[in-house]
């Protein structure tokens, strides 16, 4: 379905009699301030569509230069308060102007720094010497219906196929996350014949590969049995305890030296707009992880964004090495691995640090386990 706009700029800002020409408020920034806008009004309409017109300006593939049409999505009654913030020509003068719109009420920084909007993540990934989308020989870190994504097996590998990749890792959630109905041994023993069942007959196109994405328990075990993790690549994860501020740098170590694990997915656990992630003790987790040649994943589905640009780099400068993931749940997800190559751009990781842009033996290697071609 084609995009449609409010005509913003030009339409709404000057039926109410405002020109604001030569604005340079970027899309994060004009985002920032409406959801700062957000936190100022008590629920309610206010307050849901200030919440409206963040995401809307956050999600837009583009930059809002002053002559586009806003998207959609921007709640109409906005419009002249919109242009305004966009006017403004520096930081300070939009700060200014939030506090002057501003409701009655005034909360803390909400859990949004580091991410990029996705008209950034369009313009880093652009730079020649960004790490590119299109060069990604692997697309890693995609659900099924087996746990909580929209689409089969098969549907999800013929979509990785269609954007280029030659082999690609499903990372079905393991039982443990009870919210997502993961698969328990049944299920993973069905779905490794599947993945053999295409690789048979498509594996020359692209080679499957079965992974899990097992749950980090509260001591740092994984719900997975280890006789489970033969045959698969493991991607352990945190999905309890994500608001607890006590450090969990033990966790994550023990997870990480645990047999079998491949990579450590999301590590920071953190969520855009609803939390900054769990505390811990970066450097030591990362030289773990380097130590045990676990990789670190840099999530790309947007509203994760995680490892963020600052950790990716800690995380390079200690040795270790990266997987970009899209964390898909349907096929147009898959596009998010450019939000993950953006995300490594900006931290300074280059293609040589990810395994995504190795062929499939490299994949393989000290892993005599994995079927492969």
């Amino acid at each position: 379905m084609a995009e449609r706009y409010h005509d913003g700029a030009a339409g709404g800002a000057a039926a109410h009699g405002l020109q604001y020409p030569g604005a340079v408020v970027s899309n994060a920034e004009l985002a920032e301030a409406l959801f700062q806008l957000a936190e100022s009004h008590p629920a309610g309409e206010r307050r849901l569509a200030f919440l409206r017109a963040a995401y809307a300006v956050f999600d837009h593939p583009r930059e809002l230069a002053p002559a586009r049409r806003w998207p959609e999505a921007v709640p109409l009654e906005l419009l002249p308060t919109l242009a305004m913030l966009r006017a403004c020509r520096t930081r300070d003068a939009l700060a200014a102007a939030t506090e002057r719109f501003a409701g009655p009420r005034r909360h803390g920084a909400a859990a949004r720094e580091g991410f990029l909007s996705a008209a950034e993540v369009a313009r880093v990934i652009a730079s020649p010497a960004a790490p590119s989308p299109a060069r990604l020989r692997g697309a890693v870190h995609w659900h099924t219906r087996a746990s909580d994504g929209a689409a089969t097996l098969e549907a999800m590998a013929r979509a990785c196929q269609r954007r280029g990749a030659s082999w690609a890792v499903v990372a079905d959630h393991t039982r443990g996350l009870e919210c997502v109905n993961g698969l328990d041994g049944e299920g993973i023993e069905l779905q490794r014949l599947a993945v053999a069942a295409w690789n048979r007959r498509r594996g020359e196109e692209l080679w499957l590969v079965q992974g899990l994405e097992a749950e980090i328990l509260d001591d740092g075990r994984l719900d997975l049995p280890r006789a489970a993790r033969e045959g698969v690549l493991v991607l352990a994860a945190v999905h309890t305890g994500l608001r607890d501020r006590r450090d969990q740098t033990a966790r994550l170590v023990r997870a990480v030296e645990e047999p079998g694990v491949w990579a450590l997915a999301h590590p920071q656990g953190r969520l855009f707009e609803r939390r900054p992630g769990i505390r811990a003790n970066w450097e030591v987790v990362f030289a773990a992880a380097a130590a045990a040649g676990v990789l670190l994943e840099i999530n790309g589905f947007p509203r994760r964004q995680d490892l963020d640009p600052t950790l990716a780099g800690l995380a390079a400068a200690a040795g270790a090495r990266f997987v970009l993931a899209s964390d898909a749940h349907h096929p147009h997800h898959l596009a998010f691995d450019a939000t993950a190559a953006a995300l490594a751009a900006r931290a300074g990781v280059g293609e040589g640090a990810i395994v995504n842009f190795e062929t499939l033996d490299h994949l393989a290697a000290g892993r005599p386990d994995l079927a492969l071609p």
